[in-house]
């Protein structure tokens, strides 16, 4: 049966070797029958068509055999070559074959059959057509490179045998040559498709640019003798056309454009949210973020310097007697050098201290905000960013004496001399940097023997608003996560017990007192994650504690009714609370009373809603409690706070009695002793207590309450928006509002509202502003927020018929350069060395989970359909990252991360446009879509591919016949990923489809 498999294959190809064979001897008998008998082009092509027709549709290299009979002598048969050209123009012959073997002549002793060949290869790729014939566009590319190639070698051959003393029919073919080259590369087509080429046959594109440099050698080396000026100045012109096919297209035209306004309003939010939420974030993060800003906007390092320095100074204007004036006055003078030192890093090549000297020049102008600046903090302000620059060697005595001149003639209010040494904002920050780096080193001597030093040094700290100054100077420094870890040593080593007694056991009990209640605060002020980010002292019992019971963003923590592990010590704990006896403080383990207090606290409370206790009795507990540690009253508040964030209205008025009690401040000898830490631990308390009290209690703290009570958070943030759009930047309390906006609705809600309202706008300069501010909020959580917009609100817009109105221009480019300018700055947050801002206590969307859950299934889903298949569903079920390419044979499989939230959201939103696309119908969407990719190109390569590899590759020659020329082939070359076979494939076909409607 084998045998017979074989006998029958085998002789099925003798067949077909004798049939080609016999069309081979056809075409050569024909072929001299028609040149003995001087038959015309039209005769001739009608017999080789016939030829071919009764050949079954078989083909032979009939370009090979036309040229080898034209090129027998040497000089060219011309009527062979008229049939040749006949046969190619007609399209019988594919003109990448004939290019081709055009391009493999290489005899330099027949030139007149070089010239002949020239002559007709300039005829071929001037009359090509790009779209109609049995040429593919990746052939195309092949043989215009080739050729080309082959062209630019005759020329270099002639050139050196003129150099050699040599002429014959060189400077014909000189000349001939370069009319060829000069004449193909006037298309925008063939300059196209040569620099695929460059990507497709790197080997051949080597050769030919290595032939150009000798070609331009050569052609200086020529004594002005040797050949004609004009057939120089026709080869230098060629070299000259050349050197287009090595420009990389690139788009001089910013994403995002805001010279009409008097700020920038994205770089100016963007310094805002890092002085206010993010003062404890590394440098690198953020400088990566603004220089990415800045290449999206063109803009030049001066002007981004003037912006960085104008947001501080509108910043400490703005901040003036509020909480956070510590806080943008330790980024300003203390944080921002730090900034500018990485900027430096980065501006490889630049004149960086000349660039900032400009900056400063321009903020200069500002004179009114530079004059406010100094009498609303009392500082030579601008004069003082000076010196911190000149420290840091940014900028030289010379220049910083130049700026110094200039303000001072210019200034309109001058500030008295005795203010710049006083007790203003800016002279505490400055002088508490060398305050933060010597506490750090005493904290670093050993306590293991006398800890009173220690206690004095941190009960001098709590002194009036000295920590507070110390902690804003800390994290501008980036010391306060290193501040964070030595507290909490130290108060591991107070809460273990050590067999010592009397005075060594209280003053054991005082470390552990005081570095509780400063961690509290620290964790209040700056997040859990400065100190749960920590892997040495992450099994410390404080951020165990912390992570436990602490309170965050106004969200309280679960209380479970459960046994203690010791009811004894539950018990003796209750006597000693109950009896007002002196609380032990040898041989005790601080972090079990801290343990141990809510039971202590939950019995009193169980036992007062029973009858068993009178308010009495409760108030004598609460103010034992009170009188013993000042970690005591915070961790029973905790509890009693979230006990009440768990139950009904009418169980909540005991223990909101219990609070109000415990929050009283602390009267008697008690009090005056431990004066600085009970108003550190009033600061803590109130913080803890102040979300959970009712709203007309006048306990409860209001001023950074932005959101009121009775308010509906929709009505909220359409105020505050209106205000920033109006206003054009964001101030203080509209960025605390959004935020707590932020931490109250979530993203998806946030996004669409946040979206809805900017596209309200009609004029395009108001939807520019409006742009610029919402993707400046947008960075308050960015990763999570651009996920809200590609997976929630694009989406519903998109689907949504009655919104269709949003999708018009110029609303639907101004989309679409938002969710460019997410993805983009999402996507490189991503790819940075540093690990992004997460804002804390964010819950995960409901997207994000079923994403996540998705990425458990072990098994993928039966049916799964291709990315380039028209469906127009919006489920995570659907994502399949491995279809969204169709690789060619031997190409790698795409790099980016399949379970990235960022990438699933982008396949999920191409093939969305790809449904659109396929519909076949131009409306306002299908626009959106051109505009998204539009601005994604403006991004430039460096940022473009990070979002449009995700394009399914019958999406973009789709759209080329939806809305044909609706790109320019430079375009395409900036779309299609060169790097990618599919990428190439594509991109020759769309340039070649483009052709038709390019007027060349």
């Amino acid at each position: 049966m084998l045998n017979a498999s074989i006998r029958l294959l085998t002789s099925k190809m003798e067949a077909q070797r004798k049939e080609l064979s016999s069309l081979t001897n056809q075409v050569k008998l024909t072929l001299m029958r028609a040149w003995r008998e001087r038959w015309s082009d039209i005769q001739w092509g009608v017999q080789l068509k016939r030829i071919l027709a009764l050949c079954s549709g078989e083909s032979c290299d009939l370009a090979d055999i036309l040229l080898q009979q034209a090129l027998v002598g040497s000089s060219p048969n011309t009527l062979v070559m008229s049939y040749l050209k006949h046969a190619v123009l007609s399209q019988v012959i594919p003109t990448s074959s004939v290019l081709k073997h055009i391009s493999s002549f290489d005899d330099s002793s027949r030139p007149y059959c070089i010239v002949a060949l020239i002559d007709l290869a300039e005829t071929f790729a001037t009359k090509l057509s790009f779209t109609h014939g049995p040429d593919s566009g990746l052939q195309l590319c092949k043989s215009l490179l080739l050729l080309v190639h082959w062209l630019l070698l005759n020329i270099l051959k002639c050139l050196q045998k003129l150099q050699e003393g040599k002429q014959h029919q060189e400077l014909v073919i000189i000349e001939n040559a370069s009319n060829a080259v000069l004449k193909i590369l006037e298309k925008s087509t063939v300059i196209a498709l040569l620099q695929i080429s460059r990507s497709e046959v790197t080997d051949v594109y080597r050769e030919f640019e290595q032939t150009e440099l000798n070609v331009r050698g050569t052609l200086s080396q020529l004594q002005q003798n040797v050949i004609p000026n004009s057939t120089r100045e026709k080869v230098s012109a060629t070299l000259a056309s050349l050197s287009r096919l090595q420009e990389t297209p690139l788009s001089s035209e910013p994403v995002l454009r805001v010279p009409h306004l008097p700020i920038c309003p994205t770089l100016n939010a963007l310094v805002s949210l890092e002085a206010v939420l993010n003062s404890t974030n590394e440098v690198q993060p953020f400088v990566d973020q603004i220089l990415v800003i800045a290449r999206l906007m063109k803009l030049s390092w001066p002007q981004l310097h003037q912006e960085i320095f104008r947001a501080c100074f509108m910043g400490l204007v703005d901040s003036h007697e509020t909480q956070e004036e510590l806080k943008w006055a330790a980024f300003t003078f203390l944080k921002l050098p730090q900034i500018l030192v990485k900027m430096q890093l980065q501006s490889s090549g630049r004149d960086f201290s000349a660039e900032l000297e400009q900056g400063f020049e321009m903020i200069l102008n500002y004179i009114h905000l530079l004059d406010l600046t100094d009498i609303k903090q009392k500082y030579e302000c601008l004069g003082q960013l000076l010196h911190e620059c000149n420290r840091f060697s940014l900028l030289s005595d010379n220049q910083r004496q130049r700026l110094l001149n200039r303000r001072n003639s210019e200034r309109e209010h001058r500030i008295p001399e005795q203010c710049s040494s006083g007790s203003g904002t800016v002279s505490l920050i400055m002088r508490a940097e060398m305050t933060v780096t010597s506490i750090l080193k005493t904290l670093d001597a050993d306590y293991q023997k006398n800890q009173d030093p220690l206690v004095g040094i941190l009960n001098h700290m709590l002194s009036g608003r000295s920590f507070e100054i110390i902690l804003a100077a800390g994290a501008a420094m980036g010391e306060l996560q290193n501040f964070a870890v030595k507290l909490i040593k130290i108060n591991e080593f107070a809460r273990q017990a050590m067999g010592d007694g009397g005075k060594a056991a209280q003053t054991r009990a005082q470390l552990f007192d005081i570095t509780f209640l400063m961690l509290c605060h620290i964790i209040q002020l700056y997040g859990t994650e400065i100190v749960t980010n920590l892997k040495d002292p992450s099994e410390s019992f404080i951020i165990q504690w912390a992570q436990r019971w602490l309170p965050e963003d106004g969200k309280y923590k679960n209380v479970e009714i459960c046994v203690p592990n010791d009811p004894n010590k539950v018990d003796n704990l209750l006597q000693q609370f109950t009896t007002g006896g002196e609380l032990r403080t040898s041989l005790t383990r601080w972090h079990e009373v801290c343990n141990n207090t809510p039971f202590a606290i939950q019995e009193v409370l169980f036992a007062w809603e029973h009858g068993a206790l009178s308010a009495e009795n409760v108030r004598v507990i609460l103010d034992n409690v009170k009188s013993r540690m000042c970690c005591l009253p915070v961790v029973a508040c905790v509890w009693l706070c979230s006990y009440m964030n768990t139950v009904g209205e009418e169980a909540r008025e005991k223990p909101l009695l219990m609070l109000e009690h415990l929050t009283k401040p602390i009267k008697g000898d008690a009090a005056a002793s431990n004066e600085s830490r009970n108003h550190l631990m009033s600061i803590v308390m109130e913080k803890i207590v102040n979300d959970i009290l009712p709203t007309n209690h006048p306990q409860r703290q209001t001023a950074h309450i932005h959101i009121p009570p009775k308010a509906l958070p929709s009505d909220v943030l359409q105020q505050t928006l209106t205000q920033i759009f109006t206003k054009g930047w964001i101030d203080l309390k509209c960025l605390h509002t959004l935020e707590q906006l932020l931490n109250l609705c979530g993203s998806d809600w946030l996004c669409e509202r946040m979206v809805l309202q900017m596209l309200e706008n009609n004029k395009s300069e108001d939807l520019c502003q409006s742009l610029s501010l919402v993707f400046s909020i947008f960075h308050m959580d960015l990763e999570h927020m651009t996920l809200s917009l590609l997976l929630h609100t694009l989406p519903r817009i998109l689907h949504t018929k009655t919104r269709l109105h949003l999708m018009i221009d110029p609303r639907g480019y101004t989309l679409a350069k938002l969710c460019v300018l997410c993805i983009t700055a999402a996507q490189e947050a991503r790819s940075g060395p540093e690990e992004p801002f997460v804002r804390r206590g964010r819950k995960r969307s409901r997207k994000e989970v079923e994403m996540e859950e998705l990425d458990e299934i072990d098994v993928r889903p039966a049916k799964v359909r291709k990315m380039h298949e028209p469906q127009l569903t919006l489920h995570s079920e659907g994502f399949n990252l491995e279809d969204i390419s169709v690789k060619e044979d031997g190409e790698a499989s795409p790099t980016f991360d399949t379970k990235e939230p960022l990438n699933k959201a982008l396949v999920n939103l191409f093939q969305l446009m790809n449904a659109i696309i396929h519909d076949g119908s131009f409306t306002p969407r299908t626009g959106f879509i051109v505009s998204f990719i539009e601005e994604a190109i403006k991004c430039g390569p460096q940022y473009s591919q990070s979002a449009l590899q995700f394009m399914p590759p019958k999406m973009l020659p789709q759209m080329m016949k939806t809305i044909p020329g609706v790109y320019s082939n430079s375009q395409v070359l900036q779309i299609c990923d060169m790097s990618t076979a599919t990428g190439r494939k594509v991109a020759a076909k769309v340039v070649c489809h483009n052709s038709r409607f390019l007027k060349e």
